[in-house]
């Protein structure tokens, strides 16, 4: 088994205890668990922004303690990256800018020894898959960003989540366009359940 399949599969077992299935015969999505929220400090009229803060810093303190100083949660994009600019054709004139990476977004997990980055998305899946990418691409230590998504009950649509990603040729025409750059993406369903 690869290792970022290894965190993989630890993010998808994770899930199978948050997770259950609701929907209808066209459509299924994943829900909090009753005894999940529970767990966490929650019930089912809390807000899905503190269910999904909450479950994700529960998962990512996992993840940290299986796999120490492998990964790290937060990571801020670009931390320690320098660029180095040449100018008029010679190293003299050489110009060097530290990146402030506080003032830059994080990943949710990244694996410092494979270059994978863990997006965990919960929400708006559709909404961060571009700026998840964006991340990734602009930083030199992520070669594979893994989306992990769920389908969810979005305003009544007919689609949500990561059906609604996957589905989305847009979606797949920067999957292509970032090979270009040497980033893999993979789009993730972190609760298969609704979609087997």
């Amino acid at each position: 088994m690869l290792k970022d399949n290894e965190i993989l599969k630890d993010i998808i077992d994770f899930f199978s205890q948050v997770f259950e299935k609701k929907g209808n015969d066209r459509y299924f999505y994943a829900v909090y668990k009753t005894e999940w929220l529970s767990k966490i400090g929650l019930d089912i009229n809390s807000a899905q922004e503190a269910a999904t803060a909450r479950t994700t810093k529960e998962l990512q303190q996992f993840l940290k303690k299986k796999y120490e100083n492998r990964i790290k949660i937060e990571a801020p994009v670009a931390e320690g990256m320098t660029l180095h600019f040449e100018g008029e054709n010679n190293v003299a004139n050489s110009k060097k800018i530290k990146i402030d990476s506080s003032k830059l977004q994080a990943f949710d997990i990244l694996d410092l020894e494979t270059g994978s980055a863990f997006e965990i998305s919960l929400s708006d899946a559709f909404a961060e898959f571009f700026k998840d990418v964006l991340k990734a691409l602009l930083d030199s230590r992520v070669n594979k960003l893994y989306i992990c998504m769920r389908n969810h009950n979005y305003k009544g649509a007919s689609k949500s989540g990561y059906l609604k990603v996957k589905d989305s040729e847009m979606v797949q025409q920067y999957i292509s366009l970032a090979k270009l750059y040497k980033l893999d993406i993979y789009l993730v369903d972190i609760f298969p359940q609704c979609n087997e």
